[in-house]
């Protein structure tokens, strides 16, 4: 793995409830359910968004309108613009950390395939992840229509 992928993906364990080291004190326990659902609000930097909560529905709309808006045909050539990738990054990092339900592990899902797609908007994307990026969106999509 490259040092800048095993950088990315740290936050992602982390944000997954992954621990990895030594301690003599009681191992942590991970909480059992952190369901997502279409109306939650998962904007972790609490930003808002046009004035409102950002929720899981609203970022899945982002995500489908991108794709409509010709995202799709650029996902799969690798042709993101920065606007793309930035809507990809955020939506993923903001979807990550929940459990319990099939909208959360279609979430952890997508949020791995841009991941892996784009793990620095600094590098070149990585199109062997543009089939399992679309197929996310479009899991997503049909968890919050």
């Amino acid at each position: 793995m490259r040092a800048k992928g095993a950088i990315a993906l740290l936050p992602l364990l982390v944000a997954s409830g992954v621990t990895v080291g030594c301690s003599s004190g009681a191992v942590p326990v991970a909480p059992v359910s952190n369901p997502l659902s279409c109306d939650r609000v998962v904007d972790q930097d609490n930003t808002g968004y046009l004035g409102g909560p950002l929720t899981a529905g609203r970022e899945i709309a982002l995500l489908t309108g991108l794709e409509q808006a010709g995202g799709a045909a650029r996902i799969s050539a690798g042709k993101l613009d920065a606007a793309d990738r930035s809507t990809l990054d955020l939506v993923g990092v903001d979807l990550l950390g929940y459990s319990g339900s099939k909208l959360a592990g279609d979430a952890t899902a997508f949020a791995q395939a841009e991941l892996g797609y784009s793990a620095n908007s600094a590098d070149p994307v990585d199109t062997s992840y543009a089939q399992p990026l679309e197929s996310g969106i479009a899991a997503l999509a049909k968890d919050c229509p």
